[in-house]
């Protein structure tokens, strides 16, 4: 981008930031006071016992704990606003520790900041890239790249969801952009215990990404100058990595054998079942754990990264870049290809190295024209054309998206009154301050005490239950008339049964009303 005026660049950058939050910031409120998406718990609730226990071990180690230190911090400044706003601490509203049920996060404020971070951190995912690209290859590609990173699905609809992923790919593309910076630079040693410590970030992000360290450790030996300069680069930065990592996950060296173990529970899991494979994913439908219905990547981008990959890997330039990236990339895959279960969500730090490798394929082709600036502005343009509106999509769906628990509580809110009894299937796992907006009074049964609980079942005016894979049947005992007193189901939100775990935002709740004397709901 010769002779343009900086405050244009900076215009442009701040517009590719402004996209990239408009297709992220309606996640963050999404189904609210319920988590979104199946993984938010496994973050959430380690974040809660840091809280609750006032320690630094999150006592479970599925997940490293970099990201969850940091929601906890942020937790921890918000808390005296919290207790100004509602007149108490913030620990005194924290859902029970360990938790009674996977779905109950308590307070609403830790899954917002939970997103919250995630939220910021992908928007530092966007720069990075960009900036990965423009240090290799000018201002121009890294706009655009920084363009494919906020319009790509794979990064947007996981924006703003308390997950691992993207701290895993901020991590890596730090690491690489600190590396290339020693590999180019005169002075690589500072840039060396940069792309060290980020590297160390990335396994206390998700613990795969580790396997960033050989396309580092690829780019340091490219360091100009004889192997005691190069090692001495790569001893520095392995010197930092693990240092990075002790800080931001003691558990590491302090409770080696229990992170050993989940490991291996971990993998025992990946190993138990199947999908539709990365492939899929990514050019077909998204992981059906999203709300969003449509690929990953699509299949355009896919073939601009591979041809991108392919022209950089001819160019003296870029080869060694491309070929430490393949190192990183190619290990990765190899260990992911050996289980059965291949969610596209493990691949997602190398989204943001296909947004580069596009990039550079349209500097290829824009020095084979007489008018780069024209294959930029065509380039963005079909960017925009192909990516935008599945992001827009996905965008729209996440803003709409309502539990069903929520909407039996309103529907309860306004068919109730101060005088009536609502009797609450302790498995739907509404947040107290739900039950809390009811007129009237809320008590939540165990299903474990449902049946017993029947023969005396007349003083609740509702009942409020739903399908799990768990007997009793509430609903069943219900509607085959097997209480103290006759009930009526009157109203049901979603359709989907309960399971174990996460239970969805479309879980099916049913609403039961106590039969009058004339033979029927009052």
């Amino acid at each position: 981008m010769r002779n343009v005026s900086p405050r244009l660049v900076l215009a442009l950058w701040a517009a590719v930031l402004t996209l990239a939050l408009g297709l992220r910031l309606p996640e963050l409120l999404t189904a609210l006071p319920y988590t979104s998406y199946v993984d938010e718990g496994y973050i959430l609730h380690p974040v809660a016992h840091l809280i609750a226990a006032r320690t630094w071990d999150p006592g479970a180690y599925y997940y490293p704990s970099l990201p969850l230190y940091a929601i906890a911090g942020a937790v921890t400044l918000e808390a005296p606003f919290y207790a100004a706003v509602h007149g108490r601490p913030l620990r005194e509203d924290l859902a029970p520790d360990p938790p009674r049920l996977y779905d109950l996060i308590e307070p609403v404020d830790l899954i917002v900041l939970g997103r919250l971070m995630t939220l910021l951190v992908g928007l530092g995912v966007v720069v990075l890239t960009g900036l990965l690209a423009r240090r290799l290859a000018g201002e121009g590609a890294g706009l655009f790249a920084a363009l494919l990173a906020a319009l790509v699905p794979a990064l947007s609809i996981r924006g703003a969801i308390a997950t691992v992923d993207p701290w895993a790919a901020l991590f890596v593309v730090a690491a690489l952009f600190f590396a290339e910076g020693a590999a180019r630079s005169g002075r690589p040693w500072r840039d060396a215990l940069l792309a060290g410590a980020m590297t160390g970030c990335a396994l206390t992000s998700k613990y795969p990404h580790v396997l960033v360290a050989l396309a580092v450790v690829a780019t340091l030996l490219r360091i100009e100058g004889d192997w005691r300069r190069k090692a001495r680069a790569i001893g520095l930065a392995g010197a930092a990595g693990v240092l990075a990592a002790l800080i931001t996950m003691p558990a590491l060296a302090l409770r080696s054998a229990e992170v050993l173990a989940a490991l291996r529970h971990t993998s025992t899991g990946y190993a138990a079942a199947a999908d539709d494979g990365f492939w899929g994913q990514a050019v077909e439908l998204a992981a059906l754990d999203q709300i969003y219905r449509g690929p990953e990547l699509g299949l355009p981008f896919v073939v601009c990264a591979i041809l991108g990959g392919l022209a950089a890997a001819r160019d003296r330039r870029f080869a060694g870049t491309v070929l430490a990236w393949s190192l990183y990339a190619g290990a990765l895959g190899l260990l992911l290809s050996s289980y059965p279960v291949r969610p596209f969500r493990n691949l997602v730090p190398l989204v943001p190295l296909a947004c580069v490798l596009a990039a550079l394929l349209l500097v290829e082709v824009g020095e084979r024209l007489r008018r780069p600036g024209w294959a930029g502005a065509v380039a963005s343009l079909g960017a925009l054309a192909l990516l935008l509106p599945g992001g827009a999509v996905s965008a729209h769906a996440h803003a709409r998206e309502v539990d069903t628990r929520s909407q039996a509580i309103d529907w309860l809110a306004a068919h109730s009154g101060a005088d009536d009894a609502v009797l609450v299937s302790a498995e739907l796992a509404i947040p107290r301050a739900e039950l809390a907006r009811l007129p009237g009074t809320a008590l939540e049964l165990d299903l474990r005490h449902a049946r017993a609980r029947l023969r005396r079942l007349g003083d609740a005016d509702f009942v409020v239950t739903g399908k799990f894979g768990v007997q009793p049947d509430l609903s069943a005992l219900l509607a085959a008339g097997k209480a103290k007193a006759p009930y009526a189901q009157v109203a049901r939100f979603g359709n989907r049964r309960g399971k174990d775990g996460w239970r969805t935002n479309q879980r099916a709740v049913l609403v039961f009303h106590r039969v009058d004397d004339a033979g029927g709901p009052p």
